[in-house]
């Protein structure tokens, strides 16, 4: 089973208006959802260089597709669909 990590900060104009169409394409796609703050040390955050990040991860937690900044429901479908 794979899950949808989405990283982010509070302060991020740009996570803020990706969130609910991370959430909703999830919900969509029944693939879990998960929401990290950068700022409180998940240990999955320690790689990101950018928010918003998302990321698809497989049952192993490996990392298995990635997209960077702001995304679309369509580029967020397409990074579900390729993992």
């Amino acid at each position: 089973m794979q899950t949808l990590v989405m990283f982010g900060a509070d302060w991020c104009r740009p996570c803020k208006a990706t969130y609910p169409i991370a959430q909703r394409v999830a919900e969509d796609t029944d693939t879990p959802f998960e929401y990290v703050d950068v700022e409180y040390g998940d240990s999955r955050a320690n790689d990101v260089t950018a928010v918003p990040m998302l990321r698809v991860y497989d049952e192993y937690e490996e990392v298995i597709a990635e997209h960077r900044g702001g995304a679309t429901e369509a580029q967020i479908r397409a990074l579900v669909g390729r993992a």
